[in-house]
């Protein structure tokens, strides 16, 4: 199945209150905003001989809007890296051969298309600057479009970025939209994670200016999709559950905020780490640094809604809850 990913071009910052608090213990379900496939996270198969990821560049940039003073394949490089360079995580991913395909519809199966000239890419308007779609294996035992088979739900099996022809992209040292912002962020969908309703995280739906530093809950969503055997830092979860008059909370946005200025990780923002609840109300944030935390349960209700993230469509559900107010102790 294909899952478009849009990344409009406005930043919306609002101050959030504070909820409550919880323990750290071990880590389940989601701690991050992951794309689902039947419910499972969907994620490349890094041990796959056939479709292990690789990208693809088609490198024309011809009337296509970019200037500065690095090449797109020195920003693909930089930001592609910027994810595999992480701590914790064994993401991990390759170039392949440059692609002279120009539009979406056309790209093969066997590749994973960066475009700057596919004008028929699913941007849905001028204010999308990128858009990435993949595409997932509903179960193991399907082709893989490589020669081999799937062999998991949710194992991602293409991934195409598309670059809208028509936005202002600057390279380095300009003024039209930071390139290696806009691709450091398409990549994470690419890897398999989803917008996120942290405000200064790269997966945040709604693009800054600059911003191509990973933030604590970038960190925690690649580090979950691909863990390392043996993590750079060591990490915990905190769980809970939003009930309101007794009943379960669909659809929370609950995050783990740092209450001191202790730094666990080297080169990355320190920012909070969230996730939504699931249905029953429940919900774990796993990737959690040592540390004192204060826990806010906050309705999805801007600057980032449940368009913006789907969750509710993931679990089959018409709507997320947002009838309640930030709570916090």
């Amino acid at each position: 199945m294909t899952r478009p990913r849009l990344f409009p071009a406005l930043i919306l910052l609002l101050p959030v209150l504070t909820l409550a608090a919880s323990l750290l213990i071990a880590t389940p379900a989601f701690s991050f905003l992951p794309q689902l496939t039947s419910s499972q996270p969907d994620h490349w198969n890094l041990t796959s001989p056939t479709a292990f990821p690789m990208w693809d560049l088609n490198p024309s940039t011809s009337g296509a809007h970019i200037s500065g003073s690095q090449s797109v394949a020195q920003v693909m490089q930089a930001s592609f890296g910027t994810w595999t360079g992480a701590p914790n995580t064994a993401a991990s991913v390759l170039r392949g051969p440059d692609s002279s395909v120009t539009q979406e519809k056309n790209s093969p199966s066997n590749i994973n298309l960066i475009c700057f000239v596919c004008s028929d890419a699913p941007f849905g308007g001028t204010e999308t600057l990128a858009v990435t779609v993949t595409t997932t294996a509903n179960g193991p035992g399907a082709s893989d479009g490589h020669g081999g088979t799937t062999q998991f739900a949710g194992q991602i099996i293409k991934g195409d970025i598309s670059f809208n022809p028509s936005t202002q992209f600057d390279t380095g040292g300009g003024t039209g939209q930071d390139l290696q912002t806009v691709a450091t962020h398409e990549i994470g969908h690419f890897f398999g994670l989803d917008h996120s309703a942290v405000v200064r995280a790269v997966m945040f739906p709604f693009a800054p200016n600059v911003l191509t530093t990973l933030g604590y809950d970038d960190v925690a969503g690649i580090a979950s999709l691909y863990p390392q055997g043996t993590p750079d830092v060591a990490t915990g979860s905190i769980s809970g559950k939003v009930t309101l008059s007794g009943s379960a909370v669909f659809g929370a946005h609950v995050f783990a905020n740092s209450t001191t200025p202790a730094l666990a990780f080297t080169n990355i923002r320190k920012t909070p780490i969230g996730t939504l609840t699931l249905p029953d109300g429940t919900y774990t944030i796993s990737g959690v640094p040592p540390d004192s935390y204060l826990v806010v349960a906050e309705p999805l209700d801007l600057p980032v809604s449940d368009s913006d993230v789907s969750w509710a469509s993931e679990f089959n559900q018409a709507k997320v809850q947002t009838n309640f107010t930030t709570r916090w102790h």
